[in-house]
């Protein structure tokens, strides 16, 4: 109807508001939406339950180690960048290669500013409860668990590689890469964000593109509702030809950059 709004939002997840002020017509977005909808359930995900269950299936299985699943180049990349991180080896020797990349990037990022605990994602999230806005996740949060604890080992190597380059171009790209989010400058979130993962186009196509085009009619089922709802997902996923706001315009959607 001619009274509904529909916005998507993207966050760079581990922004922290207070640090970064959000725009007023993202803010105005939000108060406007009766439905808070982000890529998971944002409570459910830090239930301690839920918290020991990915723990769990982030290990590997008994006896083997990161050692056993990396060539001897990467394995000897990843424990340089370790040291550099100031995390013991004996903690990470038993994660599974995605698990213990994550667990870098999120020390390094942290170093950088941003805070794993309170992103903008988890700010809205606390609004949205305190507000009374229903709370919809596009993906159950055993889908989120899987997606970074069940890769092939064919593909261990690959996550690692990838995910060390990355942390490097993101560490020396910060700056630039938050400015890109604040300003919307589109074409250069693409490059800083998705330029390490298109060099490894499966697992490209798994953390994004797939999870991207099963989101689309989620959000065409929003827009066919009565209510105001604001999307909140990582801003990787806005941008590219293989991009929510891409894929939406596809379908014939009129998407607006505010």
């Amino acid at each position: 109807g001619p009274k509904q709004r529909r916005l998507l939002l993207g966050s760079i997840h581990l922004l922290k508001p207070e640090n970064y002020p959000l725009s007023a017509p993202l803010e105005s977005a939000f108060s406007n939406a009766t439905v808070a909808v982000f890529e998971t359930d944002v409570e459910k995900m830090e239930d301690p339950q839920v918290q020991i269950k990915l723990m769990s299936k982030a290990q590997l299985p008994a006896g083997e180690t990161l050692q056993q699943h990396l060539s001897a180049r990467t394995y000897a990349a990843f424990t340089n960048q370790a040291s550099q991180s100031g995390l013991p080896l004996e903690m990470l020797q038993t994660m599974k290669p995605a698990m213990a990349a994550m667990v870098l990037s999120i020390v390094e990022l942290t170093k950088l500013g941003a805070d794993p605990v309170n992103g903008v994602d988890k700010y809205f999230a606390d609004r949205a409860v305190k507000n009374g806005k229903q709370l919809i996740g596009l993906e159950t949060v055993d889908f989120q668990i899987d997606l970074m604890t069940s890769f092939s080992p064919d593909e261990d190597e690959v996550v690692m590689t990838t995910s060390l380059k990355d942390l490097a171009k993101t560490k020396e790209k910060y700056a630039d890469m938050v400015a890109a989010w604040q300003t919307g400058d589109s074409a250069a979130i693409e490059k800083l964000l998705n330029e390490a993962l298109q060099e490894a186009p499966s697992i490209f196509k798994r953390l994004l593109t797939d999870r991207n085009k099963s989101w689309v009619p989620k959000i065409e089922e929003l827009l066919r509702g009565g209510r105001n709802a604001i999307v909140i997902v990582g801003v990787a996923h806005l941008v590219g030809d293989d991009g929510l706001v891409e894929l939406l315009k596809k379908k014939g959607l009129k998407v607006t950059q505010l």
